[in-house]
């Protein structure tokens, strides 16, 4: 595990970025994708996972958009099933890929499809060479230990666990939201939560970098 201050995550040479949600148009994105791409290798292509209640259109317009950038090239890699997962073709494309980009939407699919599959191997041989793991709005939050339910006081649900006894709020507003996110950590002692707004990413890198990129402020609370 690599560690700065009260985070945790994953040891490799990549980087992993939480985003906390897309503006109303992808523009609103143009500093982080700029910084994605800055750390990015461009002989390695592109893989978006849509979730359950995305749609292949979003990737396709990021993956349009990175082309225009100068990005690399791109694939749409559907996981809607652990068979999908468990495919050796969607854990080479994973495991070639540069940038992995987990987009918005119902994530707990996805998270049972990718829980000890041939597809979660392929994300971790990707990180470990360089690669880039990238979650936005809910995919930010499928990579903390657990994620919060959609409905207001439910249970945590186990994440993929990239980040160690965290949790991620994204789309966080501030001072309107803190009363669920401590709702939320009082379930598990020793998490530490995560509020990222939208337009705002959280980038934690291979040494201990702790970056923000984005015109918000990230929250962080440890529980106790």
């Amino acid at each position: 595990m690599t560690r700065a201050g009260p985070l945790s995550w994953l040891s490799g040479e990549g980087w992993i970025v939480l985003i906390g949600g897309e503006g109303e148009e992808r523009e609103e994105s143009g500093e982080i994708d700029v910084a994605l791409l800055a750390h990015a290798d461009f002989t390695r292509p592109i893989a978006y996972l849509p979730t359950a209640s995305g749609s292949t259109s979003e990737g396709e317009t990021l993956l349009e958009d990175y082309a225009d950038l100068g990005g690399p090239r791109g694939d749409i890699v559907p996981l809607f099933s652990p068979a999908d997962a468990g495919q050796a073709s969607n854990h080479l494309l994973l495991a070639e890929a540069g940038i992995i980009y987990i987009g918005d939407g119902q994530v707990l699919p996805l998270i049972r499809a990718l829980s000890e599959s041939l597809a979660l191997q392929g994300m971790a041989e990707s990180f470990l060479r360089g690669g880039l793991i990238v979650g936005v709005g809910a995919g930010a939050m499928a990579l903390g230990t657990w994620t919060v339910g959609q409905e207001e006081g439910a249970p945590l649900e186990p994440g993929l666990g990239w980040l160690q006894d965290a949790v991620v709020v994204p789309q966080f507003v501030g001072a309107a939201e803190m009363p669920s996110l401590q709702a939320a950590l009082r379930q598990v002692p020793g998490v530490v939560g995560l509020g990222i707004p939208q337009g705002t990413a959280l980038a934690l890198g291979p040494a201990g970098q702790v970056e923000t990129w984005g015109a918000g402020e990230i929250t962080v609370v440890v529980a106790r």
